[in-house]
């Protein structure tokens, strides 16, 4: 009898403590502030203004409690203080540990510490990610690159990321006054301009020529892109400062024979006669010195005509002449779409809106501020993406309870396949993210998860989320874009 009041008294004194324990500052939060604004988890400013932080935005600050180092117990090292809502995990030890919240255990080996710092939610991932999403990601720090004379370039293909089937992307730098040698593909090629200034020469099937300057971003202005069609025979010269291009084919195995094809690799291939039937040459001797190995890149003999200045090197054509615009597209010239959501713009280029040229590639410069958030959206292609500027974390859903979240440097590349929900998230409180979306399409297509839900008869997506219509009713009704 003695042993059951014991029990029961010290029930009775751990509930009356429980009570009487203070509250989180986020209970507390919850608790003062207007149940109108605790259930709408839309309008982000009047949410702040009641002192809630919105928690699937990568909090600035984590509270960490005091570590034993000599503590076995690894959940306080990884900065993720409950609930564990999916937050991107900080750490108070030196190196990141592939822990969380009491679970997993530190590194006992060594691991490449630099590789795990950058990406955290691979590492230590939140516990919203399940099943087996394959690696969606590549970066091309990651990728050979070939040094040749006159620049370098790598790539990023099918066989570095099996998922990007849709695409394959190259970096290229050409150093001033150097060409890319006269060459044309199989597919078409779109290039953005990453730095520096260049020049373009082409002729069409009907033998019209075309000549434009192509300029790179400055500290106010967005850059130039361009997109060849298949087959349009072309060449690339940097002019004074050199020349960095991003180049994307829609075609993820581009290294297959049949692809690409350089003009000093072909007459190399052909009988040095019929060379000189085929060009008028009666003195085959002329063309002894031709190159026996494509050099890809090569300097020039002479220095181009300065930027602004490519009328000066036109050819005359008796078939006419291209202009610029057809195959040159100004992103300084675009006006910026701000997203609804308040969090950034879009520029988007495609051939049924302003770019009638790309057939093939639907292209946007999304510009994230600090903390935005790209929305919770998919597409009916496979999206393709590049990191120009920033940090940020994403996390793609394949359906069947199947999730990974993956972190982005600048220069990394990934795809969300067809159909897989994602967001792209700006993880810098100071610094805005700059990245690329590029689509194997004719039109810039998504689909807004939010606008949906917003647009299906409330009690519907009540019943199904367990909250009120009030919340529902509340939904933006045209797509947020880039969430502030």
């Amino acid at each position: 009898m003695r042993a059951r009041w014991s029990i029961l008294l010290f029930c009775a004194s751990a509930a009356q403590l429980a009570c009487s324990s203070p509250l989180s500052e986020a209970e507390q939060v919850r608790a003062e502030a207007p149940s109108s604004v605790v259930r709408s988890p839309l309008h982000l400013a009047r949410r702040r203004e009641s002192g809630y932080q919105p928690r699937h935005l990568r909090p600035e600050e984590f509270v960490v409690a005091p570590v034993d180092d000599d503590e076995p117990h690894m959940g306080k090292r990884d900065g993720v203080t409950a609930p564990d809502i999916g937050q991107m995990a900080t750490f108070t030890t030196e190196n990141p540990e592939p822990t969380r919240l009491g679970t997993g255990f530190k590194f006992l080996g060594n691991s490449n510490h630099e590789i795990d710092k950058q990406n955290v939610d691979n590492l230590a991932p939140p516990t919203t990610d399940q099943g087996s999403i394959v690696n969606l990601k590549w970066s091309m720090s990651l990728s050979h690159t070939r040094l040749l004379n006159g620049g370098w370039v790598r790539e990023q293909t099918i066989t570095d990321l099996p998922p990007s089937k849709d695409f394959t992307a190259a970096e290229i730098a050409i150093a001033p006054n150097a060409y890319r040698e006269l060459h044309w593909h199989r597919v078409p090629e779109w290039g953005y301009v990453l730095g520096g200034n260049g020049r373009l020469t082409a002729i069409d099937e009907d033998g019209k020529f075309f000549i434009s300057d192509i300029r790179g971003p400055t500290n106010t202005s967005d850059p130039d892109i361009y997109y060849f069609p298949s087959g349009v025979p072309h060449s690339i010269q940097a002019l004074d400062e050199g020349l960095e291009l991003l180049l994307v084919f829609p075609d993820g195995n581009f290294d297959a024979l049949g692809t690409t094809f350089m003009l000093s690799d072909w007459f190399a291939r052909t009988p040095l006669d019929v060379l000189a039937k085929n060009l008028g040459i009666s003195d085959i001797s002329i063309l002894s010195k031709i190159p026996q190995k494509d050099p890809y890149l090569l300097q020039s003999t002479k220095p181009p005509p300065p930027l602004g200045h490519a009328s000066d090197e036109a050819v005359t054509s008796p078939q006419g002449t291209i202009d610029p615009s057809r195959y040159v597209f100004r992103l300084a010239d675009q006006n910026e779409t701000i997203a609804a959501g308040g969090g950034g713009w879009f520029k988007i280029q495609d051939s049924v809106t302003n770019f009638p040229v790309s057939q093939q590639t639907a292209s946007a410069l999304v510009h994230v501020e600090p903390n935005g958030l790209r929305e919770m959206h998919w597409n009916n292609n496979d999206e393709w993406l590049y990191i120009i500027s920033g940090t940020a974390r994403a996390t793609a859903f394949g359906g069947s309870s199947s999730s990974r979240t993956f972190d982005f440097q600048p220069g990394d590349t990934a795809v969300f396949p067809a159909s897989y929900g994602h967001y792209v998230e700006n993880t810098s409180p100071t610094e805005p993210l700059i990245y690329l979306e590029l689509f194997k399409a004719p039109k810039f297509i998504d689909f807004s998860a939010t606008q949906w839900l917003a647009l299906t008869p409330p009690q519907i997506v009540a019943d199904l989320l367990n909250i009120s219509t009030e919340v529902v009713e509340g939904f933006m009704k045209v797509k947020p874009g880039i969430i502030a």
